[in-house]
């Protein structure tokens, strides 16, 4: 019982809801004084939860020449019944969540103080923030993004729209990738651990969109410069949880050149994808 006490709280009942409600499906017809008795709960708190359930349409109340009685429900009929509550609280938190949010919109201010973006922006915690922030400089890129990365986590083939606009305005991507298949690949809505061969296909698949693709054998950082003014990077240390790194944004386009021309000797010396699958015997 104190199993299904627990379940009923955790859908909106409160403990002594949750015992009345027993209480009644084991009895079917019963006094408030019976229920009393059966779920435990002192019966002046009895009275006004049978009251409570009858006008919600748990249960019935019947008047007999002696005693108030109540009967419950059909337990399939509540079922539905609060199943249906449920959806509906569902649909309009999310209209107020949307109807809100609509309004904070235009109140955000990215900026500091009115003096522009800061040079320097650390990111830690929360990953999704990280996706969002280079997602934006990503949309804000007009000409280079050079990417230097070791893939982890789950990825996926597809490309963004994001991604696909700044192809379509004739966006440079260049990307270092390290030769690691220490990650999930997503095939048919499905999670695959990742063979040399799948990790070609991948990349391959990144070519065909319109990226330049090597490989190193070790990427010393991941990182990301674009238009050679902005740098996103994160010092690589596989010991920590990848939410648990700290990610920068530097806007210094001196830092930044100084960047792409380190990019750029690691580039002359990284494999082309071709080599990599003669050396690995991939067809």
């Amino acid at each position: 019982m104190t199993e299904l006490v627990k379940k009923l709280e955790t859908i909106g009942f409160t403990s002594y809801e949750s015992k009345v409600f027993i209480a009644l499906i084991k009895g079917y017809n019963m006094t408030a004084s019976e229920v009393a008795e059966q779920s435990g709960v002192p019966r002046t708190s009895v009275y006004d939860i049978l009251k409570s359930f009858a006008e919600r349409g748990y249960c019935n109340e019947i008047e007999t020449p002696t005693k108030l009685r109540y009967e419950i429900i059909d337990p399939q009929i509540i079922e539905g019944k609060l199943e249906n509550e449920f959806n509906n609280k569902h649909k309009k938190q999310l209209t107020e969540l949307k109807t809100s949010f609509e309004k904070m919109k235009p109140m955000f201010n990215p900026f500091i103080d009115g003096l522009g973006e800061p040079d320097v922006q650390v990111l830690r915690g929360f990953n999704k923030f990280r996706v969002v922030k280079f997602i934006e400089l990503l949309q804000k890129a007009e000409k280079e993004v050079l990417i230097m990365n070791r893939l982890e986590g789950h990825i996926s083939p597809e490309l963004d729209d994001t991604a696909k606009e700044f192809y379509k305005k004739g966006g440079v991507v260049k990307s270092l990738y390290e030769s690691s298949t220490n990650f999930k690949f997503e095939k048919d809505n499905k999670w695959y651990d990742v063979t040399k061969k799948d990790f070609v296909n991948l990349l391959e698949g990144f070519s065909s969109q319109g990226e330049q693709v090597k490989l190193l054998d070790r990427v010393p950082i991941n990182v990301t410069i674009f238009d050679r003014k902005i740098v996103f990077f994160s010092l690589v240390d596989y010991t920590t949880p990848k939410n648990n790194r700290t990610d920068f944004i530097v806007r210094n386009p001196e830092y930044a050149e100084f960047l792409c021309e380190l990019f750029e000797l690691y580039w002359k010396r990284a494999e082309t994808l071709e080599t990599y699958k003669s050396k690995n015997n991939i067809i």
